[in-house]
């Protein structure tokens, strides 16, 4: 936690020494004006039958009091700077982290963790914050100076007072570090009923439509017993702690009452002396009795602290290189060799991929499912880093490009298409022309769909694409593919949700769109893809033919079932 308030609490130096200067005033007026006052009323107004010293002191009284709510609003606003401002940067910089993480990357944490990490974990930490600048920083400053003015009056009080306190405070800090585990636990299980709760929301339909609510229901009652077993098990060493030091403390008060007749009988202490010691140990116990709630948040605040660490200080899977090579020019030649990859745990998904697409080409992939076609796509992008082999954009290897660069020479549309709750213009593009879009809507023939919408490019899209149908935000896909303005595009199957009229139709639109530019196709069918300039087929991440459409229909075994399977099932329909 110490490094997260040295990295992102720097920048709010100002307002966390505003805060202790403030919170200084306020118990320096508190303990050394106010509360004397308190003392020079009865030995001087009282005992002395003085009324104009009562009049004064009790005027002194209302201006250290008023002083006092000043500077607590003081106090208030500069702490709550600081700590909103702590949680804001600890907040983006997850965020940013997250994003720079490369899908393999993503998928060590997973996306309930991450979401965990950057909401529940920084709001933890932010309670931590907040009570760090408020009361952390006060408790200490009022503790010792209530027991430093205390040993001044009575060393004998004193000394059972800081017996007594330092003992509850060890007490305390036990079992604080024996609740810590049972609070990793906790988040670790509150991660999980996040992806369950995600999997419910995401998953809504397929569950409804296989009848699958009471199986949900009891994973997810599940789920909340196993937290709610953890929350009970974590909070019971910490909760019990308060009671515990209120007792203690109480018996302490009784001893300090007994001790301090004693002294009086023995003319050792004056009454208006002991009343002044005890508003020091009232406002001391009182103090005290925080001390249980703060060490009830520091646990969670610790775990979750870690967690934030692990998620930062996390290194991205990045070639080691020192050149960063970005051309002034894109051509939009791609070219592999001799490309292998695995994932993580996994053994070599691709093996062995050669070949070259050329600009003003169509370079198309069929494969069966799981043959590695969108693996390639990703490769291409470089969003997986090949383990062996090298792939070039333009002549230069990813290894080596620029990362801002290389993400320019692509476009890339995919099969299942992200929908946002916004107009069709902006899920489309936010910075192509309005006559791109259009253009580009025309070619993905979702132009069509609008002609039925008033609003136009301005309709509004539900999440996810809720009020368009399937085959519609392919077509959206497609679009937004086509619109911005690259070298390279890539369609990755997001032709196989249209009829075929619509599919031929908008493939020759988009082709002649593009022209000149280098286009990637991935497709199912043979239909979609017979037209290519080079055809590339995947089996079992390994290349089993290439060359066009005729030529593949000679040589390769594997198009020929695939070409057989798609004719049987046509001339049947």
């Amino acid at each position: 936690m110490l490094s997260l308030y040295r990295k992102y609490l720097g920048h709010y130096t100002s307002f966390v020494i505003a805060t202790f200067i403030t919170t200084c005033i306020i118990y320096f007026v508190q303990l050394c004006l106010l509360l004397p006052e308190s003392k020079r009323i009865i030995d001087k107004g009282v005992n002395l039958q003085n009324t104009d010293v009562i009049w004064h002191s009790g005027m002194m009284m209302v201006i250290f009091t008023v002083i006092i709510g000043i500077c607590n609003l003081m106090n208030a606003y500069f702490s709550s700077k600081a700590a909103a401002g702590f949680t804001c940067s600890v907040r983006k910089a997850c965020f940013t982290k997250a994003n720079s993480l490369s899908p393999q990357d993503f998928a060590k944490f997973g996306e309930s963790t991450l979401l965990n990490r950057t909401m529940a974990d920084v709001a933890n930490i932010t309670v931590v914050t907040i009570n760090a600048l408020r009361l952390w920083m006060a408790i200490p400053i009022l503790i010792v100076t209530e027991l430093f003015i205390i040993a001044l009056n009575n060393v004998y009080i004193f000394m059972v007072l800081a017996f007594f306190f330092i003992l509850t405070v060890v007490f305390l800090v036990v079992f604080m570090a024996k609740s810590r585990k049972n609070f990793e636990y906790l988040q670790q299980k509150l991660d999980k009923i996040n992806l369950n709760m995600r999997e419910r929301i995401v998953g809504v339909r397929h569950i409804r439509a296989f009848g699958n609510e009471g199986l949900v229901y009891e994973k997810s009652v599940h789920g909340n017993e196993e937290v709610y077993d953890e929350a009970i098990s974590a909070n019971r060493k910490i909760n019990f702690l308060s009671p515990v030091a209120m007792v203690v403390m109480n018996w302490v008060v009784v001893l300090i009452y007994i001790l301090g007749t004693q002294q009086i009988k023995e003319g050792m202490a004056s009454i208006s002396q002991l009343l002044l010691i005890f508003q020091y140990i009232s406002s001391f116990i009182l103090s005290l009795m925080t001390i249980p709630f703060l060490i009830n948040v520091l646990p969670k605040g610790m775990v979750s602290a870690r967690r934030i660490n692990e998620l930062l200080s996390f290194e991205p899977t990045k070639y080691e290189t020192t050149e960063h090579i970005k051309k002034d020019t894109t051509i939009g030649k791609v070219e592999f060799r001799n490309v292998v990859f695995g994932y993580s745990g996994a053994l070599d998904v691709i093996a062995d991929i050669s070949f070259t697409a050329q600009p003003g080409k169509t370079t198309a992939f069929i494969g069966t499912t799981g043959s590695g076609k969108t693996t390639v796509m990703n490769l291409m992008q470089g969003l997986y880093l090949p383990t062996f082999g090298d792939i070039l954009i333009d002549d230069v290897s990813i290894r080596n490009a620029d990362e801002e660069w290389l993400r320019s020479c692509f476009s890339y549309g995919t099969q299942r298409p992200m929908i946002f709750q916004d107009t069709v213009k902006n899920n489309i593009s936010r910075t192509a022309s309005d006559e791109r879009i259009r253009q580009a809507c025309d070619a993905s023939c979702f132009s069509e769909i609008l002609a039925q919408k008033n609003e136009g490019l301005a309709f509004q899209l539900a999440q996810g694409g809720m009020n368009l149908s399937g085959g519609q935000r392919q077509r959206l896909s497609l679009a937004r593919t086509a619109a911005r303005e690259a070298q390279i595009y890539i369609f990755d199957d997001t032709f196989s949700a249209l009829d075929a009229q619509t599919e031929k139709k908008s493939r020759k639109a988009i082709h002649d769109m593009l022209k000149g530019k280098t286009i990637i196709m991935v497709a199912q069918k043979i239909n979609t893809i017979r037209d290519a300039d080079h055809i590339i087929v995947l089996e079992k991440g390994r290349i089993a033919g290439q060359g066009k459409h005729d030529d593949l229909l000679k040589s390769c075994k594997v198009y020929q079932e695939i070409y057989q399977t798609q004719c049987y099932l046509d001339k049947k329909e």
